[in-house]
């Protein structure tokens, strides 16, 4: 289910985004006299192509975009602290903790819209390994900076 609505936001995003890419280009370039926008994208079913390609990319973007990541790491209770202070310099703040995860979520609420809400960082501590979720580039960052700067950093010692 959280596929699917995701799908769905990211097809309205594109949808959104091109439009407004779509009429500043058509108003601010020189067109033959009478040409419309609508006129223009009817022409060999354009709007149609657009829309079935923002379909196929929406569809697929959620699988790509997001992943569920496995850290080696025994000791994420004992550097909670570091962990926090990690996502808080990255204008993070925690949305939700449990005994055995932590959420976290962007600070700054226009980041949060840009990014459609999908900012959710879920760092899930029951098991081992660890299991650190949310969007591929803020699981990749996290997690190298969890896995090596933070928890890793006692071991070398």
């Amino acid at each position: 289910m959280k596929y699917l609505i995701r799908s769905v936001k990211y097809f309205v995003y594109f949808t959104v985004v091109c439009s407004i890419i779509l009429v500043l280009t058509f108003h601010f370039s020189v067109k033959p006299e009478g040409l419309t926008l609508i006129d223009m994208l009817l022409v060999d079913g354009s709007i149609y192509k657009m829309l079935a390609f923002f379909v196929a990319v929406a569809a697929v973007y959620p699988a790509l975009g997001f992943q569920k990541k496995q850290i080696y790491v025994s000791n994420v209770k004992e550097h909670r602290k570091e962990i926090v202070e990690l996502f808080e310099n990255a204008n993070y703040v925690i949305d939700s903790e449990s005994a055995t995860s932590i959420s976290f979520k962007l600070r700054n609420p226009f980041m949060r819209l840009l990014r459609l809400y999908e900012d959710k960082v879920i760092i899930d501590y029951a098991d081992y390994p660890v299991l650190i979720e949310g969007l591929r580039k803020d699981v990749l960052r996290f997690s190298r900076n969890i896995e090596y700067y933070i928890c890793r950093e006692e071991e070398d010692k």
